[in-house]
């Protein structure tokens, strides 16, 4: 019999789960699995992930086994994540509060990790939306700063921003002030609400280059698919493909490099059309 191998899924609530997977195993029973640790019932808007030798994302296809995917040629367990695959343009849309969790997580571990661009003023107001969230009402000045040492509230790029850390516990804690009185639940909604207005957010982007070879980023999301210049993400050089209610509308995309694994782009678009 042929020995499985052993994987470790990272959730969004930071725990791991240390599975040996057996070489028969579907990447939909995998995922059906992962989703029951959190009696998830809209499961059509996660994936399981890992991430290639060039950084890239790569989703498990939910009809191959899991063992069949091309992993990284690394010693040790294989390394996979649980998130959002599927974005849609507002939480108000999920119906069951464990999915709305699950956004909300995804998106706090996005902006953290710098996936998703943010202005520092921003990364404050979220912080303390964090906050309201996982402590209730503001306390004390003391307190605020000791959370924020252990919450993953306050990116890299907005601390380097600005003088000092003491300033932006200071930022933070003027917003903090302001939502006493707020419940867990419109804390997450209020948060989402922010994050959802801003340009990366639900973006997936791939590294592609035109026939010159210059590299730019191709962007989809539940918006269509966008083509970035190399340097810029927010702002789209080109649409290859915009859905409105009444037409898409399709330009022909550049060949594509080698880093960009075009048979996941496929697989999104795919998924984009079938839903319209």
């Amino acid at each position: 019999m042929t020995e499985g191998r052993r994987c470790q899924v990272h959730l969004l609530d930071d725990r791991k789960l240390e599975l040996l997977v057996q070489p028969k195993l579907l990447a939909k029973e995998l995922l059906d699995l992962v989703a029951s640790h959190f009696n998830l019932k809209e499961k059509e808007y996660f994936g399981i992930a890992f991430t290639d030798e060039t950084g890239h994302l790569n989703w498990l296809q939910l009809d191959r086994r899991v063992l069949e995917h091309d992993f990284p040629k690394k010693s040790g367990p294989v390394v996979l994540y649980f998130c959002v695959r599927f974005y849609i343009e507002s939480i108000s849309y999920l119906k069951d509060n464990a999915t709305i969790e699950l956004f909300f997580l995804n998106a706090k571990s996005c902006i953290y990790k710098e996936l998703i661009e943010v202005d520092s003023e921003v990364v404050f107001e979220l912080a303390a939306y964090i906050l309201q969230e996982a402590k209730g009402d503001f306390s004390s000045n003391e307190v605020v700063r000791n959370e924020l040492k252990k919450l993953p509230a306050l990116p890299t790029p907005a601390l380097k921003e600005h003088p000092s850390l003491a300033y932006c516990e200071d930022r933070v804690i003027e917003h903090y002030k302001k939502l006493n009185g707020q419940t867990r639940g419109q804390a997450i909604v209020n948060y989402m609400s922010i994050v959802e207005s801003l340009p990366t957010y639900g973006v997936h982007y791939y590294a592609v280059k035109d026939k010159q070879g210059i590299p730019w980023w191709l962007g989809l999301s539940y918006k269509g698919i966008f083509q970035y210049d190399y340097h810029d993400k927010v702002k789209p050089r080109k649409v290859s493909v915009y859905f409105s209610t009444k037409v898409w509308a399709c330009h022909t995309c550049h060949s594509l490099s080698q880093g960009c694994d075009v048979h996941q782009i496929l697989a999104l678009i795919h998924v984009i059309f079938e839903g319209c």
